[in-house]
């Protein structure tokens, strides 16, 4: 009897030192479908179905993850060619994997860091990109959305600064 009550305590300390570790690492250890992690699970999850989406070409649900004002006007296949330096359809992601994901002191901008294998289809070489995906919300009820379009865009010198 006493074995059992040593062995079952045990299991339950494991357990919960393991569900202890994915929620404190942001969702970055499996967590066998429960909801643990955080808002840094969520980034991390936003993210990667980023990803999968691009990979998949589906380039209208990845501008979903955008806010609703902005996604009619989102050119995702733009923003891709120029981080990848090439054409979408000559790329093809090959893997990907999330480096870190991390929140400011309000918990209202966040940042999630991805190492992204992709193949160059015309050239057939391969190289890794590294990419940092930024968020924001409003308020902490609110959901988050990506801001791709400011961190790839061209930006103009301001005339009135030196």
């Amino acid at each position: 009897m006493n074995k059992w009550v040593v062995g079952i305590g045990s299991i339950v300390v494991l357990a919960g030192g393991y569900i202890s570790m994915a929620h404190f690492s942001g969702g970055s250890f499996p967590t066998l479908g429960l909801p643990i992690g955080g808002e840094r699970a969520d980034l991390r999850s936003i993210t990667l179905q980023f990803i999968e989406d691009v990979k998949f070409k589906d380039f209208e649900k990845a501008a979903t993850y955008h806010h609703p004002d902005k996604q009619d006007t989102l050119d995702i296949p733009f923003y891709i060619e120029r981080l990848f330096l090439i054409k979408p359809e000559a790329l093809d992601v090959m893997s990907y994997e999330i480096v870190f994901v991390e929140m400011d002191s309000s918990k209202l901008r966040g940042r999630v860091k991805a190492r992204i294998k992709c193949k160059n289809l015309i050239r057939e070489n391969i190289h890794e990109k590294e990419a940092i995906f930024f968020f924001h919300r409003d308020s902490l009820n609110d959901p988050w959305y990506m801001v791709l379009e400011s961190s790839l865009r061209k930006t103009e010198k301001d005339k009135n600064k030196k």
